[in-house]
């Protein structure tokens, strides 16, 4: 499954993206290092965006997670994975409230 999530502020999209990166990050002993998510521009023609993405200390590669952008009064933490809905919905809930927070979640294709 899919979800979207769907917080009204006022706050820029990069602002709601980096509380949600802020509470993912993991220190514990691991072998390819320290685990954060971390926000970066997206690129290209289209409206600002930002990507969340995934990353081991020791490793370069970078993982997609989630996209972040605004529409209208709304910011949109987009095609996240369900089994990432704590890592999104804890934070989120702690900052911006129950009222505030609303999700969608879509099936996949058959």
């Amino acid at each position: 499954m899919t979800i979207w999530f769907c917080v009204k502020t006022t706050d820029p999209a990069d602002e709601v993206g980096n509380v949600v990166c802020a509470f993912n990050v993991f220190e514990d002993a691991h072998p390819k290092g320290k685990y954060s998510w971390i926000l970066e521009k997206g690129v290209g023609d289209e409206e600002e965006y930002w990507q969340i993405r995934s990353k081991y200390e020791d490793l370069g590669e970078l993982t997609d997670v989630a996209l972040v952008y605004r529409a209208g009064d709304t910011v949109i933490l987009g095609e996240v994975n369900d089994n990432l809905v704590p890592n999104f919905l804890i934070p989120l809930l702690k900052k911006y409230r129950f009222d505030n927070l609303k999700w969608i979640v879509s099936a996949p294709k058959r």
